[in-house]
């Protein structure tokens, strides 16, 4: 059986095996990638995202606890600023998922940033990808801290969830609008905390309804959470298969489906000619004087990008 029937089949070792060559951009995983593209499309993909140490990657597992007594299978993409083990309390979150490894229908796999622009890991498209041709039901993506690539995560999953905690209204207050707006669920975990209540007070003066194809309008729903004892937790899990489900019956799934794979499409587009630009940078003197220029400040770097894109039209 070769790699790509294995994956079909929901192998574990395989499905890491190729997710870590998606990483290290081996040629091998690209066309495995061509061959399985077909069957991607039918995994929900939920992103969480907020500030840190509101017990995101807490949620997340109490999340696939959820899922999984409703019968679904789950894939976990955690995103690290870092290195896929970078320690410290990020990996301390994550230790409290172990007890969900000896569970063939949950597959977990921390993915390094590695500098991405957004703070979103170049694999994590592909990566998601794998699990959702592997059979995965849920494929719950995590990222670190709110900022670019938080946004960049409402181009990619089907479903966003935005976490934070009591103690967070000026937050709320700092927050770019772009973050709440790309918001479907919102969530006050630590809701045992003080100040709970007036969290998602400050939350419902900002409440906002998402509007789709048809005219019709979702109401973002807040739910208070406690993770670790998995309060509200499954009710959690329910709004974000109401919100799938929502989408769905009014076709607009596809709609976002396409748009993530224009997004995906503009992003290796955007690598390949990036990396055959500084393949010839190496070997064309002119651009090397360019660089130079640049370097010296006898030209600036938006006049050479310009002489640049001017030279490439006129070769064409």
């Amino acid at each position: 059986m070769d790699l790509v029937e294995k994956i079909k089949a929901g192998d574990v070792r395989s499905t890491a095996r190729l997710i870590s060559m998606v990483e290290r951009r081996e040629p091998e995983a690209v066309a495995v990638i061509k061959e399985i593209y077909s069957q991607c499309g039918k995994a929900h993909i939920i992103g969480i995202t907020g500030p840190p140490g509101v017990g995101k990657s807490c949620l997340v597992s109490a999340l696939v606890g959820s899922f999984r007594k409703m019968g679904k299978s789950v894939g976990v993409l955690a995103v690290d600023p870092s290195s896929p083990f970078s320690g410290g309390a990020l990996l301390g979150d994550r230790a409290r998922m172990i007890d969900l490894t000896g569970d063939r229908d949950v597959f977990i796999r921390s993915l390094a940033s590695r500098g991405a622009h957004g703070g979103l890991s170049s694999a994590v498209n592909d990566a998601a990808d794998i699990m959702d041709v592997s059979g995965k039901d849920i494929v719950l993506i995590e990222t670190v801290g709110v900022g670019q690539g938080e946004i960049e995560i409402a181009r990619l999953a089907h479903t966003v969830i935005l976490a934070l905690m009591p103690g967070y209204g000026d937050t709320l207050q700092a927050m770019k609008a772009g973050i709440m707006e790309i918001a479907d669920i919102m969530v006050v975990n630590k809701s045992d905390k003080p100040g709970a209540d007036q969290t998602v007070a400050e939350l419902s003066s900002v409440q906002n309804y998402k509007c789709d194809v048809e005219g019709d309008h979702w109401k973002v729903p807040i739910v208070k959470t406690q993770a670790l004892s998995k309060e509200g937790v499954d009710e959690l899990a329910q709004e974000t298969v109401n919100h799938y489900d929502y989408y769905k019956q009014r076709s607009a799934i596809g709609i976002k489906n396409r748009e993530r794979r224009t997004t995906q499409f503009l992003d290796i587009l955007t690598l390949q000619i990036r990396t055959e630009f500084l393949e010839t940078l190496k070997n064309d003197h002119s651009l090397q004087k360019w660089v130079k220029m640049i370097g010296d400040l006898e030209l600036d770097p938006y006049t050479a990008s310009e002489q640049v894109v001017e030279m490439i039209r006129k070769s064409r």
